[in-house]
């Protein structure tokens, strides 16, 4: 990944994390005061149930990283593959046909 992409990807998933994660545990912690239903009794159930709904938002904030990762692998392959099928069209011969194969090998990624 280059820098570019690096600095792209921070800013991006830096104010996800932020909307999202924080968000999404922290709107339950603050309707739960702002409807009455927080009040110092009962902070024992609403605590954890802050912390569960932003558990699962970071759950969901790590998967959307994984998302983009991958996409930005097949975009790179899909460049890849763009540049050397412009090569066997420029060579017309047999190896830049090989050439494409063998970087599609290299650049296979598996996920489970």
């Amino acid at each position: 990944m280059d820098q570019r992409r690096l600095i792209e990807c921070v800013q991006i998933f830096s104010a996800k994390l932020v909307l999202e994660v924080f968000g999404g545990g922290g709107a339950i912690w603050g309707f739960s005061e702002a409807v009455g239903f927080r009040v110092p009794s009962t902070v024992w159930f609403w605590r954890p149930c802050a912390l569960v709904v932003g558990m699962i938002f970071f759950v969901r904030w790590i998967r959307q990283i994984q998302d983009y990762l991958v996409e930005m692998k097949m975009d790179r392959l899909g460049t890849l593959e763009e540049q050397v099928s412009m090569t066997s069209v420029t060579n017309g011969d047999d190896t830049a046909n090989e050439k494409h194969d063998l970087a599609l090998q290299r650049n296979i990624v598996t996920y489970t």
